[in-house]
């Protein structure tokens, strides 16, 4: 029971992590510079950074690039 669990939730966790991984670089092309325009100009350094965080909050970043584009 607990090893069906635990298989469970590093599915969940790994299909996050690749869901997060297409979103990031669908991010990084077309929406990133509509939450903040300051990005586009940023050296390639920057938006490496910003890969991990990208992964983590890709719901939360889906819906305000959504809101960002229905504005």
């Amino acid at each position: 029971m607990l090893n069906t669990i635990a298989n469970i939730v590093t599915i969940a966790l790994g299909l996050h992590v690749v869901i997060g991984i297409l979103f990031y670089f669908y991010f990084i092309k077309n929406s990133v510079h509509k939450i903040d325009s300051g990005v586009k100009e940023a050296p390639l350094f920057m938006k490496i950074l910003i890969l991990p965080g990208t992964i983590a909050l890709w719901p939360i970043l889906l819906k305000k690039v959504r809101k960002e584009e229905k504005a």
